[in-house]
């Protein structure tokens, strides 16, 4: 039996519903099969994951309950659409360094993509932070899940869902391609985030990325920053096939 247990924030959802149905079909690991629970950082006992510095007590009892060999996380994650979905009254974008011929906003000022970091490095201060109390937390194995790429910009229009609590206005809804960009870059983060601290890094596999940078349709969720159940159980696979093929494991 491989024990794990996960905790996150919303994409956590699609993420345990994944992890589920590879439960209840008897999915094994190196021959094992995979008992795992989920909590979402929510409520006065597991929220806000750190306390005065360090991992809330009640989110290692969690650990502890479990008997966890890994632990699977999905911190964060919708920063770049906090920060993208919706133009402000001046228009931005930029050029995105790793990818610098897609398309730009000839409306939009142009950002240097430095910039744009720094300000999403600001807006995920408290996510890098949950990581890092994670790892000086446990000796455990860790790996966080790429959060999903942003969704095509009807399916915001259609289903702007718990994020955005309002009908978005089609004017002010950013291009697909800024979003794909600011998805990248958030990325960068988080890739530079885990390889500090130790941290398992589960990309996102390319059959659920479209050639104009967003999520495939097979992924989709019920809304218009979320992905679904097949979305989280491939990731489980990527976290857990991570977790598994380091050198010396004892999961």
């Amino acid at each position: 039996m491989i024990s794990c247990v996960g905790f996150g924030h919303s994409h956590i959802v699609a993420l345990a519903h994944g992890c589920y149905a590879l439960m209840e079909r008897g999915e094994k690991f190196d021959d094992r099969l995979l008992e795992a629970r989920f909590y979402y950082f929510d409520g006065e006992e597991l929220s806000p994951p750190v306390v005065e510095g360090a991992l809330n007590p009640n989110l290692l009892k969690k650990i502890a309950e479990q008997n966890a060999q890994c632990v699977l996380l999905s911190v964060g994650g919708n920063e770049h659409c906090a920060l993208s979905i919706v133009q402000m009254q001046e228009r931005f974008d930029f050029i995105l360094g790793a990818e610098p011929d897609l398309p730009l906003d000839a409306e939009a000022t142009v950002l240097p993509e430095a910039v744009v970091r720094e300000t999403l490095r600001e807006a995920m201060a408290e996510v890098i932070d949950t990581l890092r109390a994670f790892r000086e937390a446990t000796d455990l194995p860790l790996a966080q899940i790429q959060p999903p790429p942003p969704l095509p910009g009807a399916q915001v229009l259609a289903k702007p869902g718990e994020f955005l609590h309002t009908i978005v206005d089609a004017d002010r809804l950013s291009s697909d391609w800024l979003r794909y960009k600011m998805w990248r870059v958030q990325d960068g983060l988080y890739r530079e985030t885990c390889a500090r601290l130790g941290v398992f890094y589960a990309p996102v596999p390319a059959e659920f990325l479209t050639g104009n940078g967003t999520l495939a349709p097979l992924a989709w969720g019920k809304d218009a920053t979320h992905a679904n159940s097949l979305f989280g159980e491939r990731m489980a696979l990527e976290a857990l096939s991570l977790i598994l093929a380091r050198p010396n494991s004892s999961v």
